[in-house]
């Protein structure tokens, strides 16, 4: 668990730290990857942090999501530009041309969040989390357990926050619940890519899932960020009355859209549910553990010859044992699956 905790982290902070380099450039793919990587050291605190020292685990709490959120307020802006330009080729051609006032308001809205990302970048208290994360506080008892044992119970909450969030799903459920249930789906494909050599096929076909769940629900987001920023903008903006039209006009298209895709993450989630790929992950995961505890089997010593006598028999081909071969092939078996448990995510 120390080791897995450690290596985890590092490699969780080497990503983070790439991906600031590259956002200084102001481009949007190395902004929304910075949110990523901070959201995969959420994921990884979170699964270890039954051996990180409550002090530090409470300022990581604190920081990495403050981190998330300043890049994610760039990140929305780029979205919801990228949205508004992709559905204004829906509209009436003499209003395609009245988004413009919406694009520019956008980029100023992006200026604004990016200045404030800068800022946090350069800040005493980004510098201090970056320390603390390149020496975590990890305890000594409880982690000198063997990951692959306790990867299950590990991942088990992540799972059940996503189960609680799922039941809430309804037509008439806020936006909130859908944006919450992404979240936590997120986090628990992230801890399920962390250890990844204690699964096999169940483990493979649910991260696919989870996947695609993820995708589904981030596509639902970003139209209902974007419905809420343009119901937003026609209310408070003074543009022209023709871009006001526009405005109306993408209201409406995004609604439609938004309905649809609704009710496609509901059955989604519902499929997901029903076919119980969390459960079969988890027992998969829970056998990885147990067979590692098996004990690797001694071979069977054979006695030592001395000196030929007349009454020895004459040479003839060993006789199979067929216990003796039980006995190796099962020993095999034993120290493949102990293999799998040392191999750190």
């Amino acid at each position: 668990m120390a080791d897995a905790a450690r290596k985890a982290i590092a490699s969780g902070l080497e990503s983070l730290l790439r991906h600031h380099s590259a956002a200084e450039s102001g481009e949007a793919e190395p902004l929304h990857q910075l949110r990523v990587a901070t959201r995969r050291l959420r994921a990884t605190i979170e699964l270890f942090s039954s051996v990180i020292y409550a002090a530090q685990l409470k300022i990581f709490r604190r920081d990495l999501p403050w981190i998330g959120s300043m890049a994610g307020g760039a990140r929305e802006c780029d979205v919801t530009s990228t949205l508004i330009t992709a559905r204004a080729t829906k509209l009436d051609p003499a209003l395609k041309d009245a988004i413009a006032p919406m694009i520019a308001a956008l980029g100023e809205g992006r200026k604004s969040e990016r200045a404030k990302l800068d800022e946090l970048l350069a800040s005493k208290r980004y510098r201090s989390l970056l320390a603390k994360l390149a020496r975590p506080a990890i305890k000594k008892i409880g982690a000198d357990r063997r990951l692959g044992i306790v990867a299950a119970q590990l991942v088990r909450p992540a799972s059940r926050g996503a189960s609680r969030l799922g039941g809430k799903l309804a037509a008439d459920a806020p936006d909130p619940v859908f944006h919450k249930l992404r979240v936590r789906i997120k986090r628990l494909r992230y801890e399920l890519e962390m250890i990844t050599p204690l699964g096999a096929k169940r483990h493979r076909k649910t991260l696919k899932r989870l996947e695609e769940l993820q995708e589904l629900l981030g596509t639902y987001h970003d139209i209902s960020v974007a419905s809420a920023w343009l119901l937003s903008y026609a209310e408070t903006s003074s543009a022209p009355p023709k871009t006001m039209l526009a405005a109306g006009a993408l209201i409406q298209s995004l609604s439609s859209r938004e309905s649809k895709l609704r009710r496609q993450c509901m059955r989604a989630w519902r499929r997901f549910e029903r076919s119980d790929a969390m459960h079969d992950t988890l027992e998969e995961i829970r056998r990885a553990g147990r067979l590692a505890l098996k004990p690797v089997s001694s071979p069977v010593p054979m006695p030592e010859k001395t000196e030929k006598s007349e009454s020895d028999p004459p040479n003839h081909p060993p006789v199979e044992d067929p216990h003796l071969e039980d006995a190796a092939d099962s020993n095999h078996h034993a120290t493949n699956s102990h293999s799998v448990t040392e191999s750190n995510p």
